[in-house]
């Protein structure tokens, strides 16, 4: 994976979980907007942190697994 892939990769990961824990983003409106309490989120910081770095250890695995493939020519 190239390098300007990898940082597309971070930024995705990163910003598509703290979506869930801004309560301005639309994905934390699944009852009608004035139903919802005010700062509502679906996670807290906290678990989108856990979250985060769940998927970054994932890619990084990833790319591991990949450079020892690509090392190895198979």
């Amino acid at each position: 994976m190239k390098q300007e892939k990898i940082r597309d990769t971070i930024k995705q990961l990163v910003s598509g979980n703290l979506r869930w824990c801004d309560p301005n983003d639309e994905i934390n409106y699944s009852l009608p907007k004035w139903k919802v309490p005010e700062g509502f989120t679906h996670q807290s910081a906290e678990e989108v942190l856990d979250d985060i770095i769940v998927d970054l250890k994932s890619l990084q695995d990833e790319l591991a697994i990949t450079a020892s493939f690509n090392s190895a020519q198979l």
